[in-house]
């Protein structure tokens, strides 16, 4: 087997297409499948069922898959590595990012700074919950990834390096029977229909440890901050949002914002990326820009969310 055939059956793993993979590794499809029918056949199973109309992964492809994408990026950062020796990093990072609002963590500054120091990698986003980038960065599918969520790595092959740390508040309707408290409690929450984000995201999995012992119910599940604002102001049930969140979007009114007293309920923003094998130099060095680019910021703004270890 080579590269080009691992190659190949990564892009018709995640096209679900030969046709489609063919176009974005710029060969003709029957190229493409027969190097693909040829590494089946030294691997001695089959990768994906094809019909006339689909292509499905085997369960063997499932298996061997994340391996196929492991050995990929091994080879990429034999390159990026060897560059750097040179004092070059070069190449693709692919970043996975769960939604921030630019006033708590502008990913737009971060980027153009790094893209300013190493002009020559190229980067691309990919959005998605925190439990699915984590898994994403542990298959090698994304190179490092920003989620809200400090728990640890499945299968120990992902490093996790803590960047932001804040307090849930309770955000509730305008006229709202809480609204006029100095603090509520989540036993006084509990009482009202939520608006959360679906499991898998890191700020619901935060929130559900807050709730560990106590029933709520989830009436809505939304996936953006400004749908849980919107049925909050609509007053279809109350809302638990990071501090920092939470207040960027009070301006337009409709909304109150209540402390949570007797609960540890926090958001943390974590830095995901692999562990064994590490990073490639272009990953080290996007961590690095992270880790900087929040240690000025802190200096800069003391009273803004906390940075672990500042």
């Amino acid at each position: 087997m080579d590269l080009r055939q691992l190659q190949y059956a990564a892009a018709v793993a995640d096209a679900r297409s030969f046709t489609r993979a063919a176009a974005g590794q710029v060969v003709v499809q029957s190229a493409l499948s027969q190097q693909v029918r040829k590494l089946e056949t030294e691997l001695g199973v089959r990768l994906f069922d094809r019909t006339t109309r689909s292509v499905t992964i085997t369960s063997a492809g499932e298996a061997l898959l994340p391996i196929i994408r492991r050995v990929l990026a091994s080879a990429d950062q034999l390159a990026a590595e060897a560059q750097a020796i040179r004092g070059v990093i070069r190449g693709r990072l692919v970043v996975g990012m769960m939604e921030v609002p630019p006033q708590v963590l502008d990913i737009a500054a971060i980027i153009g700074e790094f893209h300013a120091r190493y002009p020559g990698v190229s980067v691309a986003l990919r959005s998605g919950g925190s439990d699915v980038l984590v898994r994403a960065v542990h298959d090698r599918a994304v190179d490092v990834a920003l989620v809200g969520l400090a728990a640890g790595a499945p299968g120990g092959r992902v490093s996790c390096t803590p960047l932001l740390n804040e307090d849930l508040i309770a955000v509730l309707p305008q006229h709202h029977q809480l609204a006029g408290a100095r603090s509520v409690t989540i036993g006084d929450l509990a009482e009202f229909p939520f608006i959360d984000f679906p499991p898998g995201y890191g700020l619901r999995t935060e929130t559900d440890l807050g709730f560990a012992d106590v029933t709520r119910q989830v009436a809505f599940e939304v996936t953006r901050v400004e749908q849980i604002t919107q049925f909050v102001r609509r007053e279809l049930g109350v809302a638990l949002l990071p501090e920092s969140v939470a207040r960027t979007v009070v301006a337009p009114g409709g909304l109150v914002l209540v402390p949570v007293r007797g609960a540890r309920l926090r958001r943390q923003v974590t830095l995901v990326a692999p562990a064994d094998p590490p990073p490639s130099a272009a990953g080290q060095a996007f961590v690095r820009s992270v880790r900087e680019f929040l240690g000025a910021r802190q200096e800069q703004h003391p009273g803004q969310p906390e940075t672990p270890g500042s």
